[in-house]
């Protein structure tokens, strides 16, 4: 793999292209991490994700209509999705033991179907997985996994709906073992656009959900209260995944997001002394390439701090949207010195096949104490291994 030094970090709200010379006096840069690049399957998806299948004690991945299985990656097809304007009709995949049998079940949403369904993990390999609807009718662009109850068990689903008489809601599933049953807990009558979240904006100890033209504050008992829309900011154009996340350590949670199918990647400062038209305020990030859809925030460095991952979606909308043919890249960005505003972006691969589709899974795959990256996208899916704990070895155990 090649190895990559270019730097950016963010002054006064925008990026700054910088040397190793041109960094802020007193900032501690990163290293570039050592990543293997891995190529899976040059098939087109979108979604990616990663959970133990088959119970082997390894986590494996799954793409679209197959899975991975760990630690050869072997290929198996277990379902099918029709491919629909040069999209393949699945743009999340949730992994879920949704049964309680003690299985991890797989749990899909679609925008041209217009359906929500679960994937019955039977337990043995060979044939489809079993199908079921959780809910249609109306079109899904992405959905997420969250705490919405609170209980520190990311179980609920909360989808984004597409268009905004379909309303804002999230699913969880109740029953045991053998009887179960999802319920839908409707939170707002309308959607409110591109893009979706959900974290504790106030600080109350209860997650909210977030949304691109404001936030939805969550009520004592998020099942039969009644949620409070709070059109507090606006981010003007289609967003990615919202993420909560105090940025400059004030004690006041800020929200992380980017723009799904236009250049930027930025975070909004919450002040919580100013009114509810003066609280928000947008510092850019980094603006030099654009549809990065899909962002996950995970300390990748082992530092305690967390680091945002995202990359560039290809053809987001079949290459129409502005950057839309320029180059794909993957990247992470960290805080300079932690918890500021300012943000140094490291490359982790540049040019050809490789970008960040739907999702991005940062987990530690092969159990060696540092996390690995997985992206699926039109141009393929790839595992990028991360090497950094490879390199902390004596040579002798290398």
């Amino acid at each position: 793999m090649h190895k990559h030094v270019f730097r950016g970090f963010a002054v006064m709200g925008s990026l700054v292209m910088a040397w190793v010379g041109g960094i802020p006096l007193g900032a501690q840069v990163s290293g570039e991490i050592p990543f293997r690049k891995h190529v899976l399957d040059l098939g087109s998806n979108e979604t990616c994700a990663v959970a133990d299948l088959n119970a082997d004690g390894r986590l494996d991945i799954v793409s679209g209509e197959n899975w991975y299985e760990a630690p050869s990656w072997r290929k198996h097809r277990f379902r099918s999705f029709p491919t629909i304007n040069n999209y393949i009709d699945n743009f999340s995949d949730l992994p879920l033991d949704v049964d309680g049998d003690g299985r991890i079940d797989l749990i899909s949403v679609s925008y041209m179907s217009r359906k929500m369904t679960w994937f019955h993990n039977p337990g043995k390999p060979g044939g489809d997985w079993p199908e079921a609807v959780i809910d249609s009718g109306a079109p899904v662009e992405f959905a997420l996994l969250v705490d919405i109850d609170n209980d520190g068990r990311a179980s609920e689903l909360l989808p984004q709906f597409g268009g905004a008489e379909n309303g804002t809601a999230w699913y969880e599933v109740i029953g045991k073992p053998g009887s179960h049953s999802w319920v839908k807990h409707q939170v707002a009558e309308k959607s409110f656009g591109h893009g979706i979240g959900a974290g504790d904006v106030d600080g109350d100890g209860r997650n909210d959900i977030l949304t691109p033209k404001g936030w939805l504050k969550a009520p004592e008992d998020p099942r039969i209260g009644a949620w409070e829309y709070r059109a507090e900011y606006d981010t003007e154009e289609r967003a990615g995944f919202l993420y909560v996340h105090d940025v400059n350590a004030d004690g006041i949670n800020d929200i992380v997001t980017s723009m799904a199918h236009d250049y930027g990647i930025f975070w909004l400062e919450q002040a919580s002394s100013k009114s509810a038209a003066q609280r928000w305020t947008k510092h850019l990030i980094d603006d030099a390439w654009s549809q990065a859809h899909a962002m996950t925030m995970v300390d990748l460095t082992g530092d305690g701090h967390p680091e945002l991952v995202s990359g560039k979606r290809l053809f987001a909308h079949n290459g129409h949207d502005k950057g839309g043919r320029e180059v794909l890249g993957l990247y992470w960005y960290e805080q300079t010195p932690p918890e500021t505003g300012s943000w140094v972006r490291h490359i982790i691969h540049y040019g050809g096949r490789v970008g960040a589709g739907m999702q991005i899974p940062v987990v530690d795959l092969d159990g060696d104490g540092d996390r690995d990256v997985v992206v699926a996208g039109k141009g393929g899916v790839f595992l990028f291994e991360n090497l950094s704990s490879d390199q902390q070895k004596s040579p002798e155990r290398r």
